[in-house]
């Protein structure tokens, strides 16, 4: 028998029938057949199909590896089956991660036990385990627009995507690496149990920075020798910072607003206030 369950740091009135409703309507969400939902008492039940039987079971006061002390109460899901399944029969692990997701949709547990030996998930690292963000589409890159002018030249020029694109992608790519930090722990079967595709989301290299395309490369150089005009020593350190490690456009706006900032408040003699106001802001 494999088995996990939602813990609850509190007593809760639990329905048995609704409860064993639910785990029938994940096996149907995986296209397997019910045979039959039995009501054994007020606190257990039996699910069974074609191929797994999942027993549902309330406990109080009961102790959970993992856990320093007995949680008040417990809902544990087990499933017994088949050891090796044919491809068209789901996993044991599938089925009960998606019958959890099903029972912590609407009971809302504090914490979730998943079969990992001493793997107990907070309410919110179980829906983000549980829940597979989009993939962001790769082969986003600026676009070329080709005009020709009055004269006969050629020019070129390059449409980048607008802020509110930018930051769609960002907080997808961030999306991403939590679900990967979360997959990386013991919980990595249970988001595995809702991929559909694994190798679709995959560990980006961090270390790579430089930008992908030759006309983001050049615009770093350019805007780091701008800065330098300006600024030599913020500019000496982007040009030796480019040469080492990469181009990177975000970090290098960031110095270009930076250094703008503060040659403004220069200019204006506003400098000394600006830091007076910030550190009586700070404390």
């Amino acid at each position: 028998m494999v088995s996990a369950g939602l813990i609850f740091q509190g007593l809760r009135d639990l329905d048995i029938v609704k409860i064993g409703n639910r785990v029938s309507n994940a096996f149907e969400t995986l296209e397997q057949n019910v045979t039959g939902v039995r009501i054994l008492s007020s606190d257990r039940a039996c699910i069974s199909s074609r191929h797994h039987n999942v027993t549902v079971t309330v406990f109080e006061d009961h102790l959970i590896d993992g856990l320093s002390k007995p949680a008040p109460m417990v809902l544990e899901v087990a499933i017994d089956g088949d050891a090796q399944p044919a491809d068209e029969i789901p996993h044991k692990d599938t089925i009960l991660a998606h019958a959890l997701k099903s029972l912590h949709w609407s009971l809302s547990a504090d914490q979730v036990k998943w079969v990992t030996p001493g793997a107990i998930l907070s309410s919110a690292d179980f829906v983000m385990a549980t829940t597979q963000p989009d993939a962001p589409d790769p082969a986003t890159k600026p676009q070329m627009t080709v005009s020709r002018t009055p004269a006969g030249i050629i020019e070129r020029r390059y449409i980048f995507p607008n802020v509110d694109e930018t930051s769609e992608m960002l907080n997808a790519q961030l999306s991403q690496k939590a679900v990967l930090s979360v997959e990386a722990e013991k919980q990595s079967t249970l988001y595995s149990a809702f991929l559909a595709d694994p190798d679709r989301i995959g560990v980006a290299d961090d270390d790579d920075i430089r930008e992908q395309t030759a006309p983001l490369r050049l615009s770093v150089w350019m805007v780091s020798f701008t800065i330098a005009l300006f600024a030599l020593p913020v500019g000496a350190a982007l040009l030796v910072f480019n040469a080492l490690k990469g181009e990177n456009l975000r970090l290098t706006a960031q110095a270009a607003a930076l250094t703008g900032t503060f040659l403004a408040l220069d200019a204006n003699e506003a400098t000394a206030e600006t830091l007076a106001l910030l550190q009586a802001l700070i404390g």
